[in-house]
């Protein structure tokens, strides 16, 4: 029978836990039509040269459907919801939820006057415009979804993607790590939209400096600007991923302390328990950061301190 320790179990329990807190309200609804829905414009690239886009980073996400032109738009959230004129860039419904606001653009609206300003408490599934670029000069029919965390859910998310405070220009650059951990509490931060969806959709025009890399669809719902995304700089490809995961497992299989440490270790006969418990802990640690030293670090870390309770004689015995 396996005996294990109190301590070693709270260290097990510990070591599952470092995965960042939920920060964010998700969109519970379909904000369109999801016939043909994907996107034609990721967030957070650099379209600078792009034929047809703005110079600068995308700091929100371009969404399609077979519809096309006149498709209804819903809010995905319930919340207190402006809706505005936006010079060059149609109707705007800018709608609030918590910690948490989305910005609908480029709509159509019967409704709404040039310079009118109105607010009101809607719920999810609420029309708040159509799609068709109201006032715009040149736009192929499309909804630009805005998504804005509050700086105090940012700051304790555990993002490291992209992030702009709200108001800073298209030519700024992406917020460094440590910007993002020390950003205002009332403050409101462009994230990524793609965790917040409802459903994961289909990207049809990647882009090389997407965040994590190139790929055809949409992050998990996660309603959290998670860890997960990867930085701005930061490509990490699938084979690159697996051999960190190796060189933990190797890692952890190496004798720990001195000779005669390893030889108690080696004969006891959890030993093998412990090594597995150690990958197991690697492998989520892989799930939730693209903090590769920390990643080793945590796991040798609590391989040695497994080791070190499992080497010490048991009460009772000799």
């Amino acid at each position: 029978m396996i005996r294990v320790a109190a301590p070693t179990l709270a260290l097990i329990a510990l070591g599952f836990s470092h995965a960042p807190a939920s920060a964010g309200t998700c969109l519970s609804v379909d904000i369109m039509s999801p016939a043909g829905q994907r996107v034609s414009s990721p967030y957070g690239v650099n379209r600078t040269g792009r034929p047809g886009a703005s110079a600068g980073y995308h700091q929100g996400m371009d969404i399609v459907n077979s519809e096309g032109a006149g498709t209804k738009i819903f809010s995905g959230s319930s919340g207190s919801t402006s809706f505005y004129n936006f010079t060059g860039g149609g109707v705007i419904a800018d709608v609030t939820s918590g910690d948490t606001r989305f910005l609908y653009l480029h709509m159509n609206t019967l409704t709404l006057k040039k310079g009118e300003v109105v607010t009101k408490t809607i719920s999810a599934g609420d029309q708040v415009g159509t799609m068709g670029c109201a006032g715009m000069r040149q736009c192929a029919p499309h909804l630009h979804l805005g998504t804005l965390l509050k700086g105090s859910a940012l700051s304790t998310s555990g993002t490291n993607g992209r992030a702009w405070k709200m108001g800073s220009g298209k030519g700024a650059s992406p917020m460094t790590a440590d910007a993002i951990k020390e950003a205002l509490p009332q403050g409101w931060y462009y994230v990524n939209p793609e965790p917040f969806l409802p459903r994961q959709l289909p990207i049809s025009n990647t882009y090389p400096d997407m965040a994590g890399g190139p790929r055809d669809t949409t992050l998990p719902k996660t309603c959290s600007p998670g860890a997960n995304e990867g930085a701005a700089s930061e490509t990490v490809s699938r084979s690159d991923t697996q051999s960190r995961q190796a060189a933990i497992s190797a890692a952890a299989e190496r004798p720990t302390g001195s000779e005669d440490h390893a030889v108690k270790v080696a004969n006891q006969p959890n030993r093998s328990l412990y090594i597995e418990l150690a990958r197991i802990n690697a492998t989520e640690l892989t799930t939730n950061t693209f903090d590769y030293d920390a990643q080793m670090d945590a796991a040798l870390a609590q391989l040695v301190a497994l080791y070190a309770l499992d080497a010490r004689p048991l009460e009772g015995k000799p």
